[in-house]
């Protein structure tokens, strides 16, 4: 009996490998979301760590290459605020003290006021509505603050668009 739980447990193993290998070969994943797509596809708790772990251990999946990989992502494609990227990263179960240190890097990277303005550059590229008034200024405003950006960022982004008695 002992040999056949063993050989049923070692076939799972190897199914939840091949689903693991996978799914990351379509896109990069952290640990928590890895382990949470093994268990969703059916596979055993503790399959699904032992499974993790060795793509861990094998370098497969690494969580602060994957936050790296993700905050320039969301900085050079989506013009993504520090709020934003802080927030998805939590999310996918990146720990505290690596999204910490990747937006210490991307701070020093990225300067946010710039990728501010790439965002409003976009944006008003798509609207075509110059000049502004205080309701567009707002609305603006909020569309970047959707997009992760501290209200500093903002006002000095938006300043002399119109008043700053509007943003916020």
């Amino acid at each position: 009996m002992g040999e056949i739980a063993r050989s049923m447990s070692s076939d799972e193993k190897s199914r939840a490998r091949e689903t693991a290998l996978r799914l990351l070969g379509m896109c990069d994943r952290s640990k928590r979301e890895l382990k949470e797509r093994l268990l969703r596809n059916g596979h055993s708790a503790e399959i699904a760590d032992n499974v993790t772990a060795e793509m861990e251990a094998l370098g497969y999946i690494d969580d602060r290459r994957y936050a790296e990989r993700f905050a320039s992502d969301a900085v050079n494609r989506r013009n993504a605020g520090h709020q934003m990227i802080v927030s998805a990263l939590r999310k996918k179960g990146v720990a505290k003290d690596i999204i910490d240190d990747v937006l210490c890097k991307v701070s020093s990277d990225y300067s946010q006021a710039d990728t501010a303005r790439r965002a409003l550059g976009r944006k008003l590229r798509k609207s075509g509505s110059l000049p502004l008034d205080k309701w567009e200024i707002r609305r603006l405003s909020d569309y970047l603050r959707r997009r992760g950006f501290s209200y500093d960022i903002i006002r000095g982004v938006l300043k002399g668009t119109e008043q700053d008695d509007y943003i916020g």
